[in-house]
């Protein structure tokens, strides 16, 4: 980047490179979406609207007897269409006033910009980014219409079974029921992303609060965790992701939910035009400075809802 004034309160290029490398740097905590889903980014950067294909495979073969004809052939094919989404912008920005940076100048004293100046602001617009992406990928924006993967039409959504103690909505809290209990509700969506045996169960995500309750142990009987017992003894999942976006208070349900999916990249991609970007800064002429943080993306592009199955009041 260049800046033409070399005024002392202005950011200097190192300040820039610092800026950017903290910007950049990706944080998995954050980036919960991407953890799921394969970023696709094989568009231009100027499309204002992509989309993308779905089929489901369709015909029959058939025993044929001897002498059959041609007419007697059933033929192969596939049902679909094309899906088109319009692209966003997820954006945020950093501010410096001219006293800061002096302030900050003053505390670095020739070693290089401060901790401050690199850190802070930067990682929280960052975090803010990250978070508006995995809420379009996952809950969507309705004031768009634009559906994420907890809300797009097709998924296998449903309460999960009132098995536990309590009564009403309380039999079907994870902190109310069972390890045993706990593990059904599970296999029970698995069973329902793998009908058919076209789909696999790959990837659960849970909410904090469901994480908490598959900490305890299995049983008073053994030391084993419900969380180990799921990686290690009984139903495997290639990963189990702890996301805020199956929270009540952030997804379509208003209630905590899990999420089973099968994530081949055939079935779901994180759709990103253009990557997270600092743009030049701009300045007052007071020699404050303002930098723009954004990322163009569309979404998440599910291509088969029945690899998902989503339960909820947990």
């Amino acid at each position: 980047m260049t800046i033409t004034r070399q005024d002392s309160a202005l950011l200097r290029k190192e300040d820039l490179i610092a800026i950017e490398n903290v910007l950049y740097e990706a944080k998995s905590e954050e980036l919960v979406a991407r953890q799921i889903m394969r970023v696709n980014t094989n568009f231009p950067s100027y499309a204002s609207e992509v989309g993308y294909d779905f089929y489901e495979r369709a015909g029959s073969a058939k025993i044929l007897a001897r002498g059959a004809s041609a007419k007697d052939i059933p033929f192969v094919g596939e049902t679909g269409g094309r899906v088109t989404r319009k692209v966003f912008n997820i954006a945020t920005g950093i501010k410096y006033e001219r006293a800061e940076l002096e302030a900050y100048r003053a505390k670095s004293a020739g070693k290089g910009p401060s901790v401050s100046l690199e850190t802070i602001r930067v990682s929280t617009a960052r975090r803010y980014v990250a978070e508006a992406e995995n809420k379009l990928a996952f809950a969507g924006d309705a004031r768009f219409g634009i559906k994420g993967i907890l809300n797009h039409d097709g998924i296998n959504t449903e309460s999960v079974v009132d098995s536990g103690t309590g009564s009403g909505a309380a039999k079907r809290l994870w902190a109310n029921k069972t390890s045993t209990q706990i593990i059904d509700d599970l296999v029970k969506g698995i069973a329902a992303v793998e009908n058919g045996e076209i789909f696999k169960a790959r990837v659960l995500v849970i909410p904090s609060t469901a994480k908490a309750r598959l900490s305890k142990n299995f049983s008073d009987a053994t030391p084993m965790t419900i969380m180990r017992w799921l990686k290690e003894e009984g139903v495997y999942f290639d990963k189990v992701i702890v996301s805020n976006a199956l929270k009540a208070t952030t997804n379509t349900y208003n209630t905590d939910a899990f999420l089973i999916m099968d994530n081949d990249p055939e079935i779901v991609e994180l759709a990103v035009v253009e990557e997270l970007t600092m743009l030049d800064p701009v300045y007052d002429i007071l020699g404050n400075s303002e930098m723009a943080v954004l990322e163009r993306c569309a979404g998440a592009f599910l291509r088969h809802p029945k690899a998902v199955y989503v339960g909820q009041g947990i």
